[in-house]
């Protein structure tokens, strides 16, 4: 039997503002190691929502292939590193003029508070990305042992 995974297809290497380029190869980056368990791009497709069109790549694989149970098992350690991913906010210029030139201590402790928060996101990040590439890099194992 063969599954199948819709994809969204974000962003664009042609976009001038690096946030959708990098978006765009965020995606690319995620499809790729979805090749690892086992998926196999077979086409995109867009599908109209109101005004805006969204583009997706369907994925598929098939269930009796070898060692699928191990694949699925790595596939959700990968997804689950993904989902705990966070995404930092930057500090808002105006509110750190405002307090450190109304309320010094209070500017101080936001500025600290945020550097802190930056500091954790990224190092909680970095631990997520090495769980999600440890998953890719034992599908991989995996798939090269049973061949």
């Amino acid at each position: 039997m063969i599954e199948t995974k819709e994809v969204i297809l974000t962003g664009s290497p042609n976009y001038e503002e690096k946030i959708f380029r990098d978006m765009y190869y965020e995606c690319k980056n995620y499809i790729n190691d979805l090749t690892a368990f086992g998926w196999q791009p077979t086409q995109e497709t867009s599908r109209r929502s109101g005004r805006s069109t969204h583009h997706y790549q369907i994925m598929a694989r098939e269930t009796t292939m070898p060692h699928y149970n191990e694949y699925r098992k790595f596939e959700n350690d990968y997804e689950t590193a993904k989902d705990e991913i966070k995404y930092y906010e930057p500090m808002e210029v105006s509110t750190v003029f405002l307090l450190l030139l109304i309320l010094i201590i209070p500017g101080v402790l936001y500025v600290a508070y945020k550097l802190a928060q930056k500091a954790s996101i990224e190092s909680d990040n970095q631990q997520c990305k090495a769980r999600m590439q440890k998953a890719v890099l034992a599908a991989r194992n995996l798939n090269k042992g049973g061949e």
